[in-house]
C-alpha cells in the first residue's frame, strides 16, 4: 500500500515537471530570439555608420591629417578616391618637383603658421551620416572634374579636433571632414573649418 502510494505521487510530479520544463524552453527561446535581434540591430547600426564592414570611415581622414603633418605624399593621395590621387601624382610629375616639396607647396600655409616641425594631433569627436544633398553635390561636382561619376555606398560627416603644433605656434581647430565608401574601401572627400575666421585651407 505505500508502495503504491508512493509511486502515484510519483506518476503525479511527472507532468508537473514536465509542464516546468517546457515553460522554462519557451522563456529560453524567447530569451535567445531577443538576444539575437539586438546583437542584429547593433551589428546594423555599426554597418551603416561604417564601424564595421570594409573598414571605417574615420581611417581616411586621420591618414590624410597625418600625411600633412608628416609631408607623406603616397599617404595624402592613397586617402583619396582614384582619380583624384591620380590627379594629384599627374600634377606632382609636371612639376618636376619631389614629394615633400609638392606637401610644403601645398600646406605652405600651415608650415608657415606652425611651423616647419609641424604635428597634428587628432581626435574624432562625432560621426554622422550625411544626406543625400551632399552626396549628390559630390557627384555632380565629381564628373564636371574628372569626366565620370564615382561609384558611392554610404557618405559620412566626421567631426575632428585636431591640435596643431610646431615650433612656431600651435592652436586646436576644429573641422567637419567627409569620407565617402566606393568599391569596399573608404576615402575621404575633403575637409573644412567650423570656425568662419579661420585663415588656413584645407580644401582637397
Amino acid at each position: 500500500m505505500e508502495g503504491s502510494g508512493t509511486e502515484e505521487v510519483r506518476e503525479e510530479r511527472r507532468p508537473k515537471s514536465a509542464a516546468s520544463g517546457s515553460k522554462q524552453k519557451k522563456q529560453q527561446t524567447v530569451l535567445l530570439i531577443l538576444l539575437i535581434l539586438v546583437v542584429a540591430g547593433v551589428v546594423f547600426i555599426f554597418y551603416r555608420n561604417g564601424t564595421i564592414g570594409g573598414g571605417s570611415g574615420e581611417k581616411p581622414v586621420e591618414q590624410y591629417l597625418q600625411a600633412i603633418a608628416d609631408k607623406d605624399f603616397e599617404a595624402y593621395t592613397s586617402a583619396m578616391l582614384p582619380l583624384m590621387a591620380e590627379d594629384y601624382r599627374n600634377d606632382l610629375e609636371e612639376r618636376g618637383i619631389t614629394p615633400t616639396e609638392y606637401m610644403e607647396l601645398l600646406y605652405s600655409d600651415y608650415y608657415g603658421e606652425f611651423g616647419d616641425d609641424l604635428s597634428i594631433d587628432i581626435k574624432i569627436t562625432g560621426r554622422s551620416r550625411v544626406d543625400s544633398e551632399f552626396v549628390d553635390m559630390f557627384k555632380e561636382s565629381y564628373e564636371d572634374i574628372y569626366g565620370e561619376p564615382p561609384k558611392l555606398g554610404r557618405a559620412l560627416e566626421i567631426d575632428v579636433a585636431a591640435y596643431f603644433s610646431g615650433s612656431k605656434s600651435s592652436d586646436l581647430i576644429e573641422l567637419e571632414c567627409y569620407a565617402v565608401k566606393s568599391g569596399g574601401e573608404w576615402y575621404i572627400a575633403g575637409c573644412e573649418y567650423k570656425t568662419e575666421d579661420a585663415n588656413l585651407s584645407a580644401e582637397e
